[in-house]
């Protein structure tokens, strides 16, 4: 047994670093550095009790896989516990969701579309929009809420929600918003990774009100080229008001082309808090997590963003040979910004069985970067021959600038050899810079389970007994 004065020592690697959860004694020294949070996040709770920390972050104790690793790390039993006081539950806060969502957690919330809803509309209705928070849903009055500009090379402003109307330009812009970790179900199929078990409704759609960020920084905090330039400034980081903080490049922010906004209205309604009010960033083409959401500060920088959504290894795509990051220099690994071409099938379901010798077939595809589909293709002999697809909804955007999805569909039918028995329809998107999809997941798995985007696969059944 030892004593919580014992554990309290133990707060350095050279000494090891001890915490406590419940009645346990854990050395989780060597877990440091592959804590998917980061390493600095973990270590405020060095020599400490760890459990009002995962009331914060309850998808520790809601998902196995949190508590089954800190098992392997128990080395005795704390001898002397005490009753930690948590407090009120800060999710009891959290707006009401979607019964049609489905959740993975709930403390915070991560919810994805179903299947079934995913392509009822082009643009996805704001109550099944996909969920994906770290924290409480911040709860701010949007009359006291104010916007802080600051950095190098800008003046420092402040400015209301009144300011933001009244002052710019309303702008919009749709976009797909995808999380990284989208369809990292189909990685764990391979090998288990480190992340939420995503299927592929960790993505949506919506088009989004509010003003220009390149006008905010130009024309109210002063910033200019030259200054950019001068202050070798690189990075524009995003200040959430639950503690998060994410920066894009400074190209990015300040390209005419690059649509970047500072939303208050999503599919013509005022933002609501589930989704970033009163404030978000919205940047198109871009991973899900650049795209902040309740934003209460924006500062120009030389250097990205600190915490582990940035610079550790949450958003950083590493080689399949990689199971463990000890030794890794993670600042060498560039963090996800724009996002590799993706499609997927949403009907037929895996499991469907079919009488038809055609089977109908619908999805969607989607590039970062503003690449637009070039074309899907669709197979149901493994690759060996392909039937293009019709390109629907979404596929007359501008082909530089298609920052949202394109819906798709094809009829392919079945080769007398495979009638009357499985048959595995696949699908393939190639994007406008002739980017494409690839083959296995195998060559793109990695630790966080991050940008999967190989050829989507789904089983049918066919049923040729009216042949017979």
């Amino acid at each position: 047994c030892y004593t919580m004065e014992e554990v309290s020592k133990h707060t350095s690697k050279e000494n090891r670093i001890w915490v406590t959860y419940k009645d346990g004694v854990y050395d989780i020294t060597d877990f440091i550095v592959n804590h998917p949070g980061g390493s600095d996040k973990i270590m405020l709770a060095a020599g400490k009790a760890i459990d009002p920390f995962w009331r914060i972050y309850q998808q520790h104790e809601g998902r196995d896989t949190a508590v089954q690793m800190l098992a392997k790390m128990r080395i005795g039993d704390l001898a002397d516990p005490v009753k930690v006081e948590l407090g009120d539950d800060p999710y009891d806060a959290d707006p009401e969701r979607h019964p049609g969502l489905i959740f993975h957690n709930n403390k915070p919330c991560n919810a994805e579309l179903p299947p079934e809803m995913l392509m009822d509309s082009w643009s996805t209705p704001n109550p099944v929009w996909f969920i994906r928070h770290h924290h409480p849903v911040p709860v701010t009055d949007p009359d006291k809420y104010r916007l802080f500009i600051e950095g190098e090379g800008t003046s420092a402003v402040k400015l209301s929600m009144e300011d933001l109307k009244t002052r710019f330009v309303k702008r919009e812009v749709t976009t797909t918003i995808q999380c990284g970790g989208n369809r990292r179900s189909d990685l764990n199929s391979v090998e288990k990774t480190s992340g939420i078990p995503w299927g592929f409704g960790a993505i949506s759609t919506a088009t989004w009100g509010g003003v220009a960020l390149r006008e905010v920084l130009l024309h109210c905090g002063g910033l200019s080229l030259e200054a950019v330039e001068w202050n070798g400034l690189k990075h524009v980081i995003f200040h959430a008001l639950d503690t998060m903080q994410a920066s894009i490049p400074i190209e990015k922010a300040l390209s005419p082309y690059g649509d970047v906004l500072l939303a208050y209205e999503m599919n013509g309604e005022p933002l609501s808090e589930e989704h970033g009010s009163p404030l978000r960033l919205i940047v198109p083409g871009v991973v899900g997590v650049r795209n902040v959401k309740w934003v209460g500060r924006i500062e120009t920088s030389k250097v990205e963003a600190e915490g582990p959504w940035q610079r550790g290894i949450a958003y950083k795509g590493l080689s399949p040979m990689i199971k463990d990051v000890t030794g890794i220099d993670l600042d060498t690994v560039a963090s996800i910004q724009e996002m590799p071409v993706q499609s997927v099938i949403v009907s037929p379901k895996p499991g469907t069985v079919t009488e038809l010798d055609d089977i109908e077939v619908k999805g969607f595809a989607w590039s970062g970067g503003g690449r637009g589909i070039n074309r899907v293709d669709v197979s149901i002999d493994n690759g060996r021959t392909w039937t293009t697809a019709d390109l629907k909804e979404g596929s007359q955007q501008h082909p530089s600038r298609a920052w949202a999805w394109t819906f798709w569909e094809a009829s392919v039918t079945v080769p007398e050899a495979r009638r009357g028995g499985e048959v595995t329809v696949l699908c393939r998107a190639t994007d406008t810079s002739y980017n494409t999809q690839p083959e296995r997941a195998e060559p793109i798995w990695n630790l966080r389970g991050l940008n999967c985007n190989c050829w989507h696969h789904v089983k049918v059944f066919h049923d040729d007994s009216d042949a017979e």
